[in-house]
């Protein structure tokens, strides 16, 4: 069975999806089965420069069942590796 985690950041306008995405590929592994946006939110309380998009994210692995802390383990370096490499920031949802 699979987890799924939502993860949202707050992002330049003119930042593009695509990096982002490529950034979440790279600082994963291949639990990471599944990437969708579920969300695009601009307004003024992120700011008028600036965009949130909101991905779900499915981990799975067709051998055995993964447990929430191993899952939890690669979605923090995704968060970490996301902010450090792209300076963008994760918004809580």
């Amino acid at each position: 069975s699979s987890i799924k985690k939502d993860l949202s950041f707050i992002m330049p306008k003119d930042m593009t999806n695509e990096s982002v995405i490529n950034e979440i590929k790279k600082s994963s592994n291949r639990l990471l089965t599944n990437i969708e946006v579920f969300d695009l939110y601009e307004g003024e309380n992120i700011g008028l420069e600036n965009k949130s998009i909101a991905y779900s994210l499915t981990f799975e692995d067709s051998s055995r069942t993964l447990t929430d802390e191993e899952v939890m383990e690669v979605v923090n370096n995704i968060i970490s590796s996301v902010e450090k490499n792209l300076n963008i920031k994760v918004r809580s949802i």
